[in-house]
């Protein structure tokens, strides 16, 4: 018992320690007031430091290179929440419920907590407020170089980068544009642009790349800002766009800097992106590519500089340089067959380097010779071809804003390649063959295809023809990317049989017509169609510009039953149409312009789902009662080409009045373009009310027993645009007369009189006049009710010596006095009478 120990412990240690615990807790729920003011206080002094940190910082980076150190932004984030989180912490201290006069808490354990939480956020803001003394709030940072980027060797892009160059050293000019049709040189271009600031000395603080993508968003953009500029703390930061965008254009702001943009495919927000706009106070560039002018006008670019493609010469330079001249001279025939080879690109930059490379390494004239024929008959097989040149063109395609703008260009992609198309005849095309069928009315139908011709224009994938603007044309290796896509990338090549220019005496073998969707064998040298293919899937043939062509198997037409489209038109040598075309049953569109076809076949009349027929410059017979059977046509063609007007055993001529007539008779006429032959025909026109609304080309032709018109009816033909008077020899006198007349001479002042002709001129649409073989017709006075005239032409109207020579005084002087005069927008007129407008 003697090992037994004893101990004792004093009460005071354990009570004290209790009751400081106690007390402490206890002060978590009886926070006073003094103790809250002292946290204001203490928050107000650290935003008041924080102020004056960030005040130094701010002055810091206005300097070129220069950065915040990372502790003093890592001092200013904890700041920004501690001051944030402790006034949200004095609210909720400030808005409790209390009893007592304040002392007793209502919730003691919610009290608690805050209290609690309130001492904690005390001590990290004494802590805070002790470490925001910096002997340095920024450091200078090395001078970030600009980048340089390989670039192959420039070949004819002189001109374009002298244009640049000036554009950079002006100082009105803020947004530079360069756009032009994929793979035409503009990447090549700017690289060569950004080199040029690498390699001389420059004013700018920053030069900046960025290469854009299809469908690239915001952030990324950012994010590839923030590397060129030196901060690296966007990528992968968990920061909005919006912090994203302040941090750019803090970085910027008031910082001079070139931003060269590679390869836009949509509109960038410069203020979402958070670039600080381009102005005369910073002095800042931005440099943009694209392959859309409407790239340009949405970006707001000041000055737009488009890339063409090279010229022969510099084209023949960059080719060499890729064959190699060792390739070129190994054999004499070489150079020659080279040269045609090159000139199957075009002049486009990819596709010389493409198949350049690819001709690297052939040294035999048989493999050139099988090169021109791959690229002719169907480029996408030649090597290269698809991956590195119509692969890249494609997504100017899928860029393309809806369906019915890329069947319009498929469209052209059938004319023989740089075949140059009339924009009006274009239109007139796709809303023959459907693409366009949603109009009723006829202005809305030309306004909607000459938009979608500027889309066209404006992405590059067409170009105006440089010696008549009326007229476009394709590109020919953007037609070869287009029948590429046409025919699912090269994988059902016999759906779209394209062999248009291809000097074709025949048909394409028998055996591709089972498959095919599409047929053009436009404007080749077939002399005979004696072949009865099979072709079931067949919905469109083009067999038009054939001037050889005399005959048309009587059997060819028994198996297509699905044909919708058909196009014999500049066959002049055709004079015979099959009276088995019958069985088109589902034929809508026949054109038949200006071909030798001396008479339809009255089977035709069977029709009935026909919707377009132009006869148009093809002097032929038509049956009776077939007109008028084609219930369904929208679109009717009947005028030029000359022929006697009077019908002759059942048959209708052309200009008739039994043929207009039958041609009042159709219920859903959009437009027409018609001959009238003689005053009987013209009294019947003038019949049907709704003819003369539908009218758009009117040619009053041949008509020797009119010795005067009055065109005061064209006032109701709302739709005029071309007016044609040809071959009346007896013709004296155009005159407006009637209402139009009693409507002028009740203008009892010039005043009332050019207020009438300003809000009610009798052609308002007429554009187009022509004027031929009218030997004794002395003037056009008529055409100063024409105030939108573009186009005169006036031929052998030997007596006319001036257009407009009224002896009207008053009507002289509201001429005169017209906002608008006679010709003010005419483009075309014989010379000699352009000094009498």
């Amino acid at each position: 018992m003697g090992n037994l120990c004893s101990f004792s412990i004093s009460p005071e240690p354990i009570f004290s320690q209790s009751f400081n615990c106690i007390a402490r807790h206890t002060n978590y729920v009886l926070t006073s007031t003094q103790e809250l003011d002292a946290m204001k206080t203490v928050l107000q002094e650290l935003e008041a430091l924080r102020n004056d940190v960030q005040r130094k910082v701010d002055v810091a980076e206005r300097e070129v290179h220069i950065r915040r150190l990372d502790q003093v932004q890592l001092w200013l984030s904890k700041v920004d929440a501690s001051i944030l989180e402790g006034n949200i912490l004095l609210e909720s201290a400030t808005n409790g419920n209390k009893c007592f006069s304040g002392r007793c808490p209502k919730n003691c354990w919610a009290t608690y907590k805050l209290g609690r939480k309130i001492a904690t956020k005390m001590k990290e803001v004494v802590s805070l407020k002790g470490k925001g003394s910096f002997d340095a709030v920024a450091e200078r940072l090395a001078s970030v170089p600009v980048p340089i980027r390989p670039n192959e060797q420039l070949v004819g892009f002189e001109s374009a980068l002298a244009k640049v160059w000036r554009c950079i050293e002006d100082e009105h000019v803020r947004i530079i544009g360069i756009y032009g049709m994929g793979g035409v040189g503009k990447t090549t271009l700017l690289t060569e642009i950004l080199n040029a600031f690498a390699s001389s000395p420059q004013s700018f603080d920053h030069v900046i790349w960025v290469s854009a993508r299809r469908n690239q968003n915001l952030e990324m953009l950012q994010e590839s800002i923030g590397k060129k500029i030196g901060f690296d703390g966007l990528e992968g930061a968990r920061k909005s766009i919006d912090e994203k965008c302040e941090e750019i254009c803090r970085l910027l702001n008031g910082k001079k800097y070139v931003l060269l943009l590679d390869n836009l495919w949509e509109r960038i927000d410069l203020s979402k992106l958070g670039v600080p706009l381009p102005n005369y106070q910073n002095g800042s560039k931005i440099i943009f590519t694209t392959r859309s002018e409407i790239i340009c006008a949405r970006m707001d670019a000041q000055k737009k500089i488009k890339v063409d493609c090279l010229d022969h010469e510099k084209a023949w330079e960059l080719f060499q340089r890729k064959v190699g001249e060792d390739v070129i001279n190994c054999h004499p025939e070489i150079p020659g067959l080279a040269k045609i080879v090159m000139k199957e690109c075009a002049g486009l930059p990819l596709a010389l380097i493409t198949i350049g490379r690819a001709m690297a390494c052939k040294k035999t004239p048989q493999e050139w010779r099988h090169a021109i024929t791959t690229l002719k008959k169907c480029a996408s097989e030649f090597t290269g071809m698809d991956t590195e040149v119509l692969s890249t063109l494609k997504f100017s395609y899928d860029s393309l804003p809806g369906d019915t703008v890329k069947t319009c260009l498929l469209r052209i992609a059938l004319h023989p390649e740089n075949a140059p198309v009339n924009k009006r005849e274009l239109i007139d095309d796709w809303f023959g063959e459907g693409f366009l069928r949603d109009h009723v009315d006829i202005d809305e139908l030309q306004n909607h295809g000459y938009d979608i011709i500027g889309t066209l224009l404006s992405m590059c994938l067409l170009e105006v023809v440089a010696k008549d603007k009326q007229c476009v044309k394709m590109h020919d290796v953007i037609r070869d990317m287009v029948l590429w896509v046409a025919r699912e990338y090269g994988q059902e090549k016999e759906k779209y049989v394209v062999e248009a220019g291809f000097g074709l005496t025949k048909l394409p073998a028998v055996g591709k017509w089972q498959r095919a969707k599409v047929v053009s064998v436009l404007q080749n040298n077939i002399e005979e169609i004696t072949e009865e293919p099979s072709c079931p899937c067949l919905e469109a043939l083009y067999l038009g510009d054939n001037s050889r062509l005399t005959i048309i198997n009587p059997s060819f037409f028994q198996y297509a039953p699905m044909l919708r489209v058909l196009d014999l038109s500049h066959n002049s040598s055709l004079t015979k149409l099959p009276a088995d075309i019958c069985n088109l049953v589902a034929l809508e569109c026949l054109n038949l312009h200006f071909t030798g076809i001396k008479q339809l076949p009255f089977e035709l009349r069977n029709l009935t789902k026909l919707k377009v027929l132009d006869l148009s410059f093809t002097p032929t017979m038509i049956p009776h009662q077939v007109i008028s059977n084609l219930s369904a046509l929208q679109v009717l063609k009947i005028w030029g080409g000359g022929c006697i007007a009077q019908s002759i055993d059942g048959v209708l001529m052309r200009g008739s009045e039994s043929l207009i007539e039958e041609v009042g008779c159709l219920k859903h006429l959009i437009f027409a373009d018609l001959s009238i032959k003689s005053i009987a025909a013209l009294s019947k026109y003038l019949h049907f009310k709704h003819l003369m609304i539908c009218i758009r080309i009117l040619s009053i032709e041949d008509t020797r027993d009119l010795t005067s018109l009055d065109v005061s009816f064209l006032e109701n033909a709302r739709n005029l645009h071309e007016l044609r008077i040809c071959n009346c020899a007896n013709l004296q006198v155009l005159s407006v007369k009637n209402n139009l007349q009693e409507r002028r001479d009740a203008s009892t002042s010039v005043s009332l009189h050019n207020s009438w002709m300003r809000h009610n001129p009798c052609f308002k649409k007429l554009i187009q006049l022509n004027v031929e073989l009218c030997p004794i017709l002395k003037d056009l006075n008529v055409l100063a009710f024409a105030p939108n005239l573009e186009s005169l032409n006036i031929w052998c109207c030997v007596k006319m010596k001036k257009v407009i020579g009224l002896a009207d005084n008053r009507m002289n002087e509201a001429i005169r006095e017209e906002t608008e005069a006679p010709f003010s927008k005419l483009k075309e007129a014989p010379s000699q009478y352009k000094q009498d407008r």
